[in-house]
């Protein structure tokens, strides 16, 4: 084996979607480590791989992690690291090891291979000569707003992913921060019954949508003209200054919907006294 550890992605759905490489790395090194062994073992069955496996999930991923780094140092063993689905590393255990692989000076490669998020952007059929993926979509409120706040001057083509019990949540906070906007639901991709729907935002029906699967969602970028320039908000500063806001008003504002330091923002509001 040329490499001490092998980052393979693996199906996202379709067993059939594996690398001729990826199957002679299952095949050759001496460890596979899986993020759920059951569910790896229909893959490994599929494809008649038949090698020692060891538990990997964002659980005990720390300490496997050095557990690993330790085999390939100590004991010289070659490692494969496979997750459910798709890439490792991306919303999935992966990434820690790799930071470990640099600082230990533990060689290591990444493999090509199945990717949702890439899968479901390309379906979307909006501009991916820019994108930005921020992953799930949080649970706390809080975090969901901030992100929204976020979302609505991107003037990228943006990749989440949501859970069925939460699609219709995400789907009404939609309508209400980005109305106009497209939005691509891609669901069970690669699978029997895989999904590519598109909708400008304030036109859709939840029942209109399989509540079945992981979904990934496209967000159609900002066609607002983005401002870079902080001197862009003056009218919008003197408004709320009119209105009776306070600096600290109007600092904490702005800093939800742009990208400018507290700092740059309270020294322009109080030039305009």
């Amino acid at each position: 084996m040329d490499y001490s550890i092998y980052f393979v992605p693996t199906p996202i759905g379709n067993l059939e979607d594996m690398t001729i490489r990826a199957i002679n790395v299952l095949k050759n090194v001496d460890i596979i480590a899986c993020e759920d062994t059951r569910e790896s073992k229909k893959l490994l069955s599929f494809y008649d791989i038949n090698k020692k496996l060891t538990s990997y999930h964002k659980f005990n991923e720390k300490q496997k992690s050095s557990e690993i780094i330790k085999d390939v140092k100590e004991k010289g063993l070659s490692y494969a690291i496979i997750t459910d689905q798709g890439m490792p590393g991306i919303s999935d255990p992966g990434h820690l090891l790799i930071k470990e692989c640099i600082k230990e000076d533990v060689s290591y490669t990444i493999l090509p291979g199945p990717s949702s998020i890439l899968t479901g952007l390309v379906a979307s059929g909006f501009d991916n000569d820019k994108f930005s993926y921020y992953g799930f979509i949080p649970k706390k409120s809080s975090d969901k707003k901030k992100l929204y706040e976020k979302l609505k001057n991107e003037d990228k083509t943006t990749i989440l992913l949501d859970t069925p019990h939460n699609l219709k949540r995400t789907i009404e906070d939609f309508k209400n921060y980005f109305p106009e906007r497209r939005l691509a639901i891609t669901r069970e991709l690669s699978k029997k019954f895989e999904q590519y729907q598109i909708f400008t935002i304030k036109d859709i029906d939840i029942d209109d949508i399989v509540l079945k699967g992981e979904f990934v969602l496209i967000l159609e970028k900002s066609q607002a003209k983005i401002k870079d320039n902080i001197k862009d908000y003056k009218k919008e500063i003197l408004e709320m200054k009119k209105a009776g806001k306070s600096t600290k008003d109007i600092v904490k504002t702005l800093r939800k919907t742009t990208d400018f330091s507290k700092n740059e923002i309270y020294d322009f509001v109080i030039s305009l006294d």
